[in-house]
C-alpha cells in the first residue's frame, strides 16, 4: 500500500469515529494526564491521537471542559510531562481555540516561566479579548525591560510583542512602544565584543577571553552584529541576534503606524493626545539611528566576503556554509533600511550610496544573488524618486539573465512572484511585466501547481497591444516550453554527470539529442527566450513539437498543460474587457492557425480547442464586424477540408459564426458579393464532405452529423439574406438529403440530418418568414420586437395590458 493511501485510510478512520468512541478517548486522555504513574510515552500517544481527532475533520468537536482545564494545567505547571507532551498540549489548545473554555489566568510565579514558549502561542491564538492581550502586553514589556531577566524569556516576549503589534495594533500603548524600542536599541548596540566562556567547562579560573571574529576570520574591531562569529555566545549576543531578526517586523508593527491609532496609558479610552505622538517620536529617535548603524555595518561585513582590506584581494567566508548566512543577512539589512526610509524619508540620501554600491557589485558579478537583487529593486521602487535614480538597468539584470538562470529555484521563484504581485502597478508603468513575460512564465512552466493562483492575478498585467499576439502564442506553447526546460535541464545535468544517463528513460534521449543539435538551437533559444519582442512565433513550431514528442508524458508537462485552459480564459476575458477592435482583429488569424497547431497531448488539445471555440464566439458576439475585417482569413479557413481533420468541433464553431454574423444587420459593408463567396465556399465543402461520408465503409463516420447540420443551417442563413441563393440552397439540401439516405451511417444520424434538411427546405420556401427566423435583427434579445414612432398604439397596448386581467 502506498504512503498517501495509508494516510488517507487513517484519516478516514478517525473522521468516522462514533461519539461514544471519542468520549472514551477523552476520558482515557484525562486519566493519563491526571495519573502520576503514566509513562511519558503513554501520555504522548493519547495526546497525539487527540490532536489527530481535532485536525482530521472540519467539524467543531466539543472537548470536555475538565479535559481542557487539565491540558492547560499540565502545560503551565512544573511536573513530569516531557517536552513532546508539552508541544502536543500547546498544539491541541491552539487548534481547538479560540474559545472561552481555555483560560490562563496568570503568567506570574509560582507558574513556571520556562513553559512560556508553549503557553504564549496559545494566548496569542485566543485573540485580543479571550487572550487578554492588553494585560499580556503589559507583562511582556515589563519582562523585556527588566535588566538581568532570563534572556530566553525576553526573546520569546519580544517575538510575541511583535506579533501583537502586527495583528492587534491598538493593544500596545505609546509608552510601551517607546520602552520596547529603547530596549531593542540597547540590545542592538551594547552586545559585548568578547566571546562567552565555555558553559561546559568545569574550570572556574578566569582566563583572558578572546574577541569575536568577522565572518572571514579577522578580529572584530567595531560592535557586535549577527555576522560576528564566536565559539560560544553569551546572552547579550543572542538577544542582539533576536533583535535583528525581528527588527523589520517591529518597525512595521510600531513606528509605521498612524499615531492617531495609538493612545497613551492615561487616555486609552479617549482620543489620542499629543503625548502619544511625543512617545512615538522618542521611540523613533531611540531605534532608527541604531537600526541604521547596525544595518550599514552588516552590509559592510558582507563586503568583507569579497574584498579584504589588508591585502585588497578577493577572499571569502572562513567556512563556505556561512555564505548563505551572509546572503540572508544582506537581504534583511537592505529590507530593514527600506522600512526605515519609509518611516523617515530624510534617510534616503544618507543610505542610498551604500545601497547603490551593493547593486553595482552584484551587477558586475553577473548571474548571482537574485534574492539580494530583489530586495535592492524593492528599495529602488520605493525611494528612487527621492534621489533621481533610474533603476532600468537593475530591472534588466534581474528579469533578464538572472531570472533566466534561477527560474527553477523555488525560493527565487516565490520571491519573484510576490515581488511582482506587490509592485504590479509600478512594473506595468515601466513595461517590465510586458517585456519580460516569457521569463516570468518560465516560473509557471517549471512550477505549474505552486504558482497558478499567483499567475491568475498577475497575468493581465503582462498583456498590452504590442504583446497580446505573442502572449497568446506563448500561453498555447506553455507545455512545449516546459518540455524544453526539462530537456535542457537533463542535457545540462548529463553533461556534468554521465552517470545520470542511467536514470533517464531511453524514450527521452531523443529530446536531449535534439537540444544538443546545433541546427536546432534557434528553436530552443526562441521557446526559452528571456524577453518578448523576438517575433510572434516560429515557422517550425510543428517540428519543435515533434522533437519534444517524448516529453509529453512527463508529469511536469502534463500538469502544465492542465493550467493552459485556465490562463486562456483569463487572457481572453482581459482582451475583451480592455482591448479595442484593432487588437482583437489581430487575434482572429492566430486563433484559426493555432487551433490546429498545438503540442500533441490529446487531452490538452481537446481542452484548448474547446476554450478557443467558445472564446471565438464571444469575440464575434462583441465585435460582429470582424467577419468583414477578416473575411479573407475566414474564407480561406472554411474552404479547406484539412482544417476539419482532428479539429471538427472548432471548425463547426467557425461555420456557425459565418452563418450568424455575415449580415448587413451587423455591418453595412456586408455586400451580396461577400455573402455569395461565403456561401460558395461552404457549399463546395459540404458537397465534398457528403461524398466522403457516402463512400465511407460501414461503421466509420469521418465527419459527424452535427457538423453537416451546422453547415446546412449556415447555408440556409446566408441564403435568407440573399434570396438569389435560395434556389441553389434548396437544390443543395435536396441533394445532400438524397446522398445521406444511401450512406451506411447510423439510422438515428440519418434521421437527424434528413429532418434538419426538410425543416430548412420548408422554411426557405417562405422567404420572408425564413429571413425573420434565420436572420433576426441583432436587438431581438432586448425584448423590443415592435417599434412605432408615429402612432401611440404601443403606449395604449402597454396601458391596456395593466388593466385587462391576463
Amino acid at each position: 500500500m502506498s504512503a498517501p493511501s495509508t494516510v488517507e485510510n487513517i484519516l478516514s478512520q478517525f473522521r468516522g469515529r462514533s461519539h461514544n468512541a471519542l468520549e472514551k478517548h477523552y476520558t482515557a486522555t484525562l486519566q493519563s494526564l491526571q495519573s502520576s504513574s503514566s509513562s511519558p510515552e503513554f501520555v504522548e500517544n493519547h495526546l497525539r491521537t487527540l490532536l489527530l481527532c481535532i485536525n482530521c475533520t472540519k467539524k467543531k468537536r466539543k472537548l470536555p471542559e475538565v479535559l481542557l482545564a487539565q491540558i492547560v494545567k499540565a502545560l503551565s505547571e512544573k511536573r513530569r510531562l516531557s517536552w513532546r507532551s508539552r508541544i502536543l498540549c500547546s498544539n491541541i489548545l491552539q487548534d481547538y481555540g479560540p474559545t472561552q473554555d481555555i483560560q490562563v489566568h496568570s503568567l506570574n510565579p509560582p507558574q513556571d516561566l520556562k513553559q512560556l514558549p508553549h503557553i504564549l502561542p496559545v494566548l496569542l491564538n485566543q485573540g485580543q479579548r479571550l487572550g487578554q492581550l492588553d494585560r499580556l502586553a503589559y507583562q511582556m514589556v515589563r519582562w523585556v525591560s527588566t535588566v538581568g531577566f532570563d534572556s530566553e524569556i525576553q526573546s520569546r516576549a519580544l517575538a510575541s510583542l511583535v506579533v501583537i503589534g502586527t495583528l492587534h495594533g491598538d493593544v500596545m500603548t505609546a509608552e510601551q512602544i517607546y520602552v520596547l524600542c529603547s530596549q531593542v536599541s540597547d540590545w542592538l548596540s551594547q552586545a559585548s565584543l568578547e566571546q562567552a566562556a565555555n558553559p561546559h567547562s568545569k574550570q572556574k579560573t578566569k582566563k583572558m577571553t578572546a574577541l569575536v571574529t568577522e565572518i572571514d576570520g579577522a578580529l572584530c574591531q567595531d560592535f557586535f552584529t549577527v555576522l560576528n562569529l564566536s565559539q560560544f555566545y553569551g546572552e547579550d549576543h543572542l538577544l542582539n541576534v533576536h533583535s535583528f531578526s525581528v527588527l523589520r517586523s517591529l518597525l512595521h508593527a510600531t513606528l509605521c503606524r498612524d499615531p492617531d491609532s495609538i493612545a497613551t496609558s492615561q487616555d486609552r479610552a479617549e482620543s489620542p493626545s499629543d503625548s502619544a505622538v511625543s512617545f512615538l517620536l522618542k521611540a523613533q529617535e531611540a531605534l532608527i539611528e541604531k537600526a541604521c548603524e547596525y544595518c550599514l555595518r552588516v552590509i559592510d561585513q558582507c563586503e568583507r566576503t569579497y574584498i579584504s582590506k589588508d591585502s585588497w584581494e578577493t577572499t571569502g567566508p572562513a567556512r563556505s556554509q556561512d555564505l548563505d548566512l551572509v546572503y540572508a543577512c544582506l537581504i534583511e539589512a537592505i529590507s530593514t533600511l527600506d522600512v526605515l526610509c519609509s518611516i523617515d524619508s530624510g534617510l534616503v540620501p544618507k543610505l542610498f550610496p551604500s545601497i547603490k554600491r551593493v547593486c553595482t557589485r552584484i551587477t558586475e558579478e553577473g548571474a548571482s544573488q537574485p534574492r539580494v537583487m530583489l530586495s535592492l529593486l524593492q528599495f529602488f521602487i520605493n525611494h528612487s524618486n527621492s534621489v533621481v535614480h533610474d533603476p532600468q538597468l537593475s530591472y534588466h539584470q534581474f528579469f533578464g539573465p538572472l531570472l533566466g538562470s534561477y527560474y527553477d529555484n523555488q525560493c527565487v521563484a516565490m520571491d519573484t512572484i510576490i515581488f511582482c504581485r506587490d509592485n504590479l502597478e509600478h512594473l506595468c508603468e515601466n513595461s517590465t511585466m510586458e517585456r519580460y513575460f516569457p521569463n516570468l512564465l518560465k516560473i509557471l512552466a517549471w512550477n505549474p501547481i505552486s504558482f497558478l493562483a499567483e499567475f491568475i492575478h498577475i497575468l493581465p498585467s503582462m498583456i498590452s497591444s504590442s504583446s497580446a499576439v505573442e502572449m497568446l502564442h506563448t500561453i498555447l506553447d506553455l507545455p512545449c516550453m516546459t518540455a524544453a526546460l526539462v530537456a535542457n535541464y537533463r542535457a545540462m545535468r548529463l553533461m556534468n554527470d554521465p552517470v545520470y544517463a542511467d536514470t533517464i528513460s531511453p524514450a527521452h534521449l531523443k529530446s536531449i539529442e535534439g537540444i544538443r543539435n546545433p541546427d536546432h538551437k534557434p528553436l530552443f533559444t526562441y521557446i526559452c527566450r528571456n524577453q518578448s519582442g523576438q517575433g510572434d512565433t516560429i515557422s517550425k513550431l510543428n517540428f519543435l513539437h515533434s522533437l519534444l514528442h517524448e516529453m509529453e508524458s512527463h508529469p511536469r508537462v502534463m500538469t502544465c498543460a492542465e493550467s493552459v485552459p485556465i490562463l486562456l480564459k483569463l487572457y481572453f476575458n482581459t482582451i475583451l474587457e480592455y482591448g479595442d477592435q484593432a487588437l482583437v482583429c489581430q487575434l482572429i488569424p492566430v486563433i484559426l492557425e493555432r487551433a490546429g497547431l498545438l503540442y500533441q497531448i490529446p487531452a490538452f488539445q481537446k481542452d484548448v480547442r474547446k476554450v478557443l471555440s467558445e472564446e471565438l464566439v464571444s469575440i464575434f458576439k462583441q465585435c460582429p464586424s470582424l467577419i468583414i475585417e477578416e473575411r479573407l482569413e475566414i474564407l480561406d479557413y472554411v474552404s479547406a477540408l484539412r482544417h476539419i481533420t482532428g479539429n471538427e468541433d472548432f471548425f463547426l464553431h467557425v461555420v456557425w459564426v459565418v452563418g450568424e454574423y455575415t449580415s448587413t444587420s451587423y455591418d453595412k459593408r456586408c455586400s451580396t458579393d461577400t455573402i455569395i463567396k461565403f456561401y460558395e465556399a461552404l457549399e463546395t465543402l459540404l458537397y465534398e464532405i457528403s461524398v466522403l461520408v457516402q463512400s465511407t465503409p460501414n461503421g466509420k463516420d469521418l465527419y459527424s452529423v452535427r457538423l453537416m447540420t451546422v453547415m446546412m443551417t449556415a447555408l440556409a442563413k446566408l441564403a435568407s439574406r440573399c434570396q438569389d441563393l435560395i434556389p441553389r440552397v434548396l437544390l443543395c439540401l435536396t441533394k445532400i438529403a438524397q446522398q445521406q439516405t444511401k450512406t451506411s451511417s447510423d439510422d438515428k444520424h440519418k434521421k437527424v440530418l434528413l429532418d434538419r434538411a426538410n425543416e430548412l427546405i420548408n422554411l426557405l420556401k417562405l422567404p420572408d418568414i425564413a429571413s425573420a427566423i434565420l436572420g433576426p435583427p441583432p436587438d431581438i434579445n432586448s425584448g423590443r420586437w415592435h417599434t412605432d414612432n408615429i402612432t401611440s398604439i404601443p403606449i395604449l397596448l402597454q396601458a391596456a395590458s395593466k388593466i385587462v386581467p391576463h
